[in-house]
């Protein structure tokens, strides 16, 4: 009896083919996306330095240099998660069209002086840019990292006046509040807390450096990564989000309420302005750990196997 030869595919069969195959090859994209990229970063560096300078002088600002590594990290943790095979994506002429328009609306924006405008559209052109390299797929994991960048940007000024001047309010009267309740003597007068201590009356000014904006950014920044790294159910990163107000605000007023207290126990002004700079660095501690008693206080309060009993995960979807 014949025997039947078995079936052997051709050679080329079981892997795939085209530039940019899973199987480790170099893309050809790659080149012109690198040369595409470099011109990009050599066009917005004035604005990157420009940005470096608010973050080297702004108080308020200066979580700005951990933002560009947190969000490459986030970049690298969700392509990680979800992995993808890169494919030969070829972009198509709208995406090239919504590009140039971005960079045209830079270039308006700089004639006009609009130099806030001007620096604000490297985050949609970044966008863009992983649009032209991936596709919907590397967009829908890279987009938290590109938005995460929005942190980068300083305020617009007419916003930084109304938020600071209501936050500085805030501060002087809940501070007030805090400290009378502590049992210290204190009278507000607009953003000055005269305080009665042993020595006679002190005055603690409560300026407008001290408003808490630095600490509401900071931790904005802070509370939006972990939302992003960390797998929580959808409402458990919402309720975390809109927390980072009245977190940031408790921080401030304990800080001040620490310099008050300084201000009644030590004497001499070196002694004070030391109490107000170590109560400003344990802020941040104090808004970790509040952010972590948060996290618990939800995970126990609604466990995460509780939430996920529809069926559905909690943890990053994987492709």
């Amino acid at each position: 009896m014949a025997q039947i030869p078995a079936y052997s595919p051709p050679a080329d069969a079981s892997r795939p083919t085209g530039p940019s195959s899973a199987s480790g090859g170099v893309p050809a994209w790659l080149p012109s996306a690198l040369v595409g990229a470099a011109l990009l970063a050599f066009a917005y560096a004035p604005n990157v330095l420009s940005l470096a300078t608010i973050w080297n002088n702004e108080p308020n600002y200066s979580h700005g240099f951990l933002v560009l590594p947190i969000a490459a990290y986030i970049l690298w943790r969700r392509v990680q998660d979800r992995p993808f095979a890169w494919e030969a994506y070829r972009p198509s002429w709208p995406t090239w069209a919504g590009l140039a328009g971005l960079l045209a609306v830079r270039a308006l924006a700089y004639e006009r002086g609009m130099s806030w405008v001007e620096t604000a559209t490297l985050i949609p052109v970044t966008g863009f840019v992983v649009y032209a390299l991936g596709g919907p797929a590397l967009l829908a994991r890279a987009w938290p990292a590109v938005a995460f960048l929005v942190f980068m940007l300083p305020l617009p000024p007419s916003i930084n006046t109304l938020v600071a001047l209501p936050l500085q309010r805030i501060a002087t009267a809940g501070s007030c509040f805090v400290l009378q309740l502590t049992g210290l003597w204190v009278v507000p007068t607009g953003n000055v807390i005269n305080l009665a201590t042993p020595r006679g009356p002190q005055q603690l000014e409560v300026a407008l450096a001290c408003n808490g904006l630095s600490m509401l950014m900071t931790l904005a920044a802070t509370v939006t990564a972990t939302v992003i790294l960390f797998p929580m159910p959808a409402w458990k990163r919402v309720v975390v989000l809109l927390s980072a107000l009245p977190i940031a605000l408790i921080s401030n007023v304990a800080r001040i309420v620490a310099t008050g207290w300084c201000y009644y126990y030590l004497e001499g002004e070196a002694a004070r302005v030391r109490s107000h700079d170590w109560s400003g660095y344990l802020m941040m501690p104090l808004a970790l750990a509040l952010v972590a008693l948060e996290l618990w206080l939800l995970s126990w309060l609604v466990p995460d196997e509780e939430a996920g009993a529809s069926g559905r995960p909690t943890g990053p979807a994987r492709a």
